[in-house]
């Protein structure tokens, strides 16, 4: 029994074990390997290898090319996978990436991502893939439909945000895709073409396009302007303590 849960108790679980021929033996994980592909109603997953450890609700997957799919972003990662699904936490590891439908992208050595509890069923009518009547579902007995809509995504070490006019590059970062507002801080730069400012921290509207550098009180933004650039100079607008810039030199 998943978990542990119902069935014999201790004591019988144990015989079970010492005796293989009563064929009640305890699965505790699951391994699949070669060509995985996980997928419910709504989100996929593809990898080379998948290990589900049942007591624990934790998936982690491995392999080339490793992906998930959802109806609003595509996750990818270089190194793991890993889903917790009693904490509705996933994680990415190496080159991690959340690339949304329109093209916005957040990318980082790890990205952690934190999801709503998944839509319960309407009371009128169990919903599809329910299990039966008197069976109630198991917290954590699925690894993926247990979660909803992606809520927050931290990211850590060479943090990478792309909008559709900026990149912006930083230390670590938050991500709210809802509002579409990231923040990024520790060795932040904005470039826009070839204009370029540095600071402390910058906040990123992905909806919008607009990144607006921030720093520390009594600090100021620094920053290079190339002449003849068609587009403005990246978080200009809101850069607190910045004096303006002499094309094609830094400002400061």
């Amino acid at each position: 029994t998943p978990g542990g849960q119902g069935g014999a108790g201790q004591g019988g679980a144990n015989q079970a074990a010492g005796n293989p021929d009563t064929g009640s033996n305890e699965v505790y994980r699951l391994q699949a390997i070669g060509h995985v592909h996980i997928f419910t109603d709504t989100d996929q997953a593809w990898g080379d290898k998948a290990v589900y450890d049942i007591d624990q609700a934790v998936m982690v997957m491995t392999g080339k090319a490793m992906k998930m799919v959802t109806p609003q972003d595509v996750l990818t990662a270089r190194d793991t996978m890993e889903y917790y699904s009693q904490t509705r936490v996933s994680i990415g590891r190496g080159d991690a990436t959340v690339t949304t439908n329109d093209g916005r992208q957040i990318r980082a050595d790890v990205l952690v991502g934190y999801s709503a509890p998944a839509a319960q069923p309407a009371k009128d009518g169990p919903a599809k893939g329910a299990p039966a009547s008197g069976t109630p579902a198991k917290p954590g007995s699925d690894p993926l439909t247990s979660s909803g809509k992606l809520e927050k995504v931290n990211a850590f070490g060479h943090v990478f945000v792309r909008t559709q006019t900026e990149t912006v590059t930083g230390d670590r970062g938050v991500y709210v895709p809802d509002t579409g507002i990231a923040r990024i801080v520790g060795n932040v730069h904005i470039t826009r073409g070839q204009n370029q400012i540095n600071g402390a921290a910058a906040i990123v509207n992905m909806h919008t396009g607009i990144a607006t550098m921030t720093e520390r009180p009594g600090a100021r933004v620094s920053g290079l302007v190339v002449p003849n650039e068609s587009n403005p100079a990246p978080g200009t607008n809101a850069a607190h303590g910045s004096s303006a810039a002499t094309p094609g030199k830094a400002a400061r």
